[in-house]
């Protein structure tokens, strides 16, 4: 099998297979200088959706206002000696 039969086999199972949810098929080079594909167990729990071209960042939320009097944010407060 060559390189470029490896990627397309690869890329049909991994299109049609009953296995698709839980496995993954990639092209990999054996000793003889062919070519094969491997079949890949995904670990339970991995999520394997497609890869998206961006993921969007939401804002952080402003920080709230200090709660303390200024005369505790600018000394100490009582408690320092």
């Amino acid at each position: 099998m060559t390189r470029d039969e490896a990627v397309a086999a690869a890329k049909r199972l991994g299109a049609e297979h009953a296995d698709r949810a839980s496995h993954r098929w990639v092209p990999r080079e054996t000793a003889g200088g062919g070519w094969e594909v491997a079949k890949i167990r995904v670990p339970a729990g991995m999520r394997i959706d497609r890869l998206t071209t961006s993921i969007e960042a939401k804002p952080k939320p402003p920080q709230p206002d200090d709660p303390r009097t200024t005369y505790d944010r600018n000394v100490g407060g009582p408690w320092i000696g």
